[in-house]
């Protein structure tokens, strides 16, 4: 049992003087790898991914779109929509097997030859690609994907405002992604690399890949109910590539909701990088965090170093991160929101990050640092406890007082709508 007392608010303002507490500003996002294919590592029925993971949930999530709107579909709470296998998008049934026109299924029973129906499925995420257009639904049954390639989504394969491409689990449990077989040491083998906009990953675990578990360089993207686990960087990224560093429309509006993040580590650079989020570097306007966890992380829990638009980060957990659950981290820096980072490239620079209803418990170094951000971000209705600093280069009025442990939060389980439980 956890009770976390909710009574003040908090604020931010600048201090005089700041210092950095690290910079990551090594870190890039090139190239993804090439689409890769699954082989069945075993069949169906309820998926593990691992100790440490925790119950599955529902999620919400709507992706703020440039003009302030939410893609339809885009999820509201509670279980996935019900597959309507077999059934055209009228309402007809299918004729000779062919698959529907509004959905594809793939288990790791199917065979890539299939016509992706629920009866014949494809056998990876890689054979679906080619036949996706907007608004159709990837229907992933339980099992568990073994992957040894990134699952590249690119830019031709998009979706449109109010017409995502979903991606999410079929009813039964929750598929898993397992990347442990890509090449270790090779910055482009991410687990899944999306650089379309306007998909949506729902009720999926992803896990070993050797970079990212997920980079997103397109916009309009909503990532919701994901678990993602003990890759070689960052779990879950946004940023653009250097050749679009001014292109505010990419790395943008991208929403991701009802997420844990948790183990990741970056063995070759230290444990300089992995952190549970980011949107770092170069990114668009519009990126929201909301009611997500990040844990033993090598690095940061929230990352937002050199990010030059404000991005939101509302009632989501960072604790016990720069405490990797294996190996060491000797440039791990263990903060729980980083909030900024010194400039150093061109479409980099500070913002106003808006972060409210976040804690920050049993961190390495800083509950929440500003991390010498040229502007002062804002929190609001925040708290911090048995960090090595509560706020670093922060001043902040009005106290909060906190009793959840690491070791409650890891197990709390989620609402139904998928949003972690109300702070009191």
């Amino acid at each position: 049992m956890f009770r976390l007392p909710l009574h003040a608010l908090a604020t931010l303002s600048a201090l005089g003087s700041l210092a950095a507490c690290g910079s990551d500003g090594a870190e890039e996002l090139g190239a993804p790898g090439a689409a890769g294919s699954a082989a069945t590592a075993s069949g169906g029925g309820s998926a593990s991914g691992g100790s440490g993971s925790p119950p599955s949930s529902a999620g919400s999530g709507g992706a703020p779109l440039p003009q302030g709107g939410v893609p339809s579909g885009a999820g509201s709470g509670g279980a996935p929509s019900t597959p309507t296998a077999g059934t055209a998008p009228g309402g007809g049934a299918t004729v000779g097997g062919a698959a529907s026109a509004s959905e594809l299924w793939v288990a790791t029973t199917g065979a890539d030859t299939n016509p992706g129906t629920e009866a014949a499925p494809l056998a990876s995420l890689a054979g679906a690609l080619p036949k996706v257009k907007p608004g159709i639904t990837i229907w992933l049954k339980p099992g568990t994907y073994a992957i040894a390639a990134t699952l590249d989504i690119e830019f031709k394969y998009s979706g449109q405002p109010g017409n995502l491409v979903k991606l999410q689990a079929a009813p039964g449990g929750r598929p898993v992604l397992d990347f442990s077989t890509q090449p270790r040491g090779v910055d482009s083998n991410r687990g899944i690399s999306i650089a379309a906009n306007y998909w949506q990953l729902k009720g999926l675990e992803v896990m070993k890949a050797a970079d990212n578990c997920i980079a997103i360089s397109g916009s309009g993207n909503v990532i919701d109910d994901v678990i993602v686990h003990e890759c070689g960087d960052t779990g879950i990224q946004i940023t653009a590539p250097s050749s679009q560093a001014t292109d505010d429309t990419r790395a943008a509006n991208n929403t991701v909701s009802n997420c844990d993040s948790w183990g990741n580590l970056d063995t070759t650079t230290g444990g300089e990088n992995a952190d549970g989020f980011a949107a770092k570097l170069r990114i668009g306007p519009g990126n929201v965090f909301r009611g997500c966890r990040a844990w033993n992380n090598a690095d940061d829990g929230w990352d937002l170093f050199a990010a030059d638009d404000v991005v939101k980060i509302e009632n989501s957990w960072a604790f016990s991160n720069g405490k990797p659950i294996g190996g060491s981290n000797p440039q791990g820096d263990g903060n729980g929101f980083k909030l900024g980072g010194k400039p150093n490239g061109e479409g980099q620079g500070g913002a106003v990050h808006l972060v409210s209803g976040s804690f920050a418990f049993e961190n390495k170094a800083c509950g929440f640092v500003r991390n010498n951000n040229t502007e002062t971000p804002q929190l609001t209705a925040c708290g911090a406890k048995d960090n090595k600093t509560a706020y670093c280069d922060l001043s902040v009025s009005g106290p909060v007082d906190m009793s959840l442990s690491a070791a409650d939060a890891r197990s709390a389980p989620r609402n139904a709508d998928g949003s972690l439980p109300a702070m009191k």
